[in-house]
């Protein structure tokens, strides 16, 4: 027997709105194919290895994708050009984007010119192109860290709205430095309940543990906030996409590890890299 204690964070691995992306396109690839994913489904490169084995082709841009085509726009949602993009050309669109990120698209959009907009999130991501691309004001600043409120210009009535992957202590501390700057922000957002609730997780656990191990893929945004997460506890924590990079100097002298994943790993995936770890091959 492994002289490894392997402990499961609890909760970990799929949230509902990644549940609910999937369950989307199975039900859209049983009736067709050669269907067109945009800019990704979910951020998990087995869940897309898999698909494409499926007949789905993965494309960046809307003008890549032929006209009427069957199209997914991923979890992470699509900004309102995109949209119309996909309109003019006729695709057949089934709507992938969590709730919850069409709820900040509202958000965004409700805003009215004289306001600005302060997205907490990762310039580049999926998901901030998507809510910056539904503002309803050009007054647009991206943060990416409590510092970078320090070189905002002047703002009269800013309104915080925040990426749903990101740290929950990091979007505090973004929250309270733009309060302190400017008393009259609008600071009522921050990360969606599954990150939350995952990332308290990981705080809880990962003092108990030599190592912890988050399950998930080096694009996804929520995995490596888990990996920070248990680093900030002092922690020695990687991620791991692949089962086989688990490897025998990465266990040397472990005794207890600390196990969880992102909202996007499958639990097939979470259950190989469990048995993995416990192997008596290290």
């Amino acid at each position: 027997m492994s002289k490894r204690t392997v402990i499961t964070a609890e909760p970990c691995g799929f949230c509902s709105g990644v549940r609910n992306a999937l369950a989307l396109i199975n039900e859209v690839l049983q009736t067709e194919k050669n269907v067109y994913i945009l800019k990704g489904l979910i951020h998990n490169t087995g869940v897309t290895a898999d698909l494409k084995k499926r007949g789905c082709i993965f494309v960046e841009n809307v003008e890549d994708i032929p006209e009427g085509s069957v199209t997914i726009f991923g979890a992470h949602g699509v900004s309102l050009a995109v949209e119309q993009g996909a309109a003019a050309r006729r695709l057949r669109v089934t709507d992938a984007a969590c709730p919850l990120v069409k709820q900040l698209h509202k958000a965004a959009g409700a805003l009215t010119p004289d306001r600005e907009l302060v997205l907490f999130g990762h310039r580049g991501h999926p998901e901030t192109e998507g809510v910056l691309g539904h503002s309803g004001t050009e007054k647009i600043f991206v943060v990416e860290s409590a510092d970078d409120v320090d070189s905002l210009p002047e703002l009269k009535a800013p309104v915080l709205l925040v990426q749903t992957t990101l740290s929950h202590i990091e979007a505090e501390k973004v929250k309270s430095s733009l309060k302190k700057r400017f008393p009259a922000a609008d600071i009522s957002v921050s990360v969606c309940q599954a990150s939350l609730l995952r990332q308290r997780a990981v705080e809880r656990l990962a003092p108990e543990c030599d190592l912890f191990v988050v399950a998930g893929s080096s694009c996804s945004s929520n995995a490596n906030r888990l990996r920070e997460t248990a680093e900030r506890c002092g922690v020695r924590s990687v991620l791991i996409d692949d089962p086989a990079e688990v490897t025998a100097e990465l266990l040397s002298g472990v005794r207890t590890i600390g196990l969880s994943a992102a909202a996007s790993t499958p639990e097939s995936q979470i259950e190989t890299l469990r048995a993995r770890l416990c192997s008596e091959e290290f």
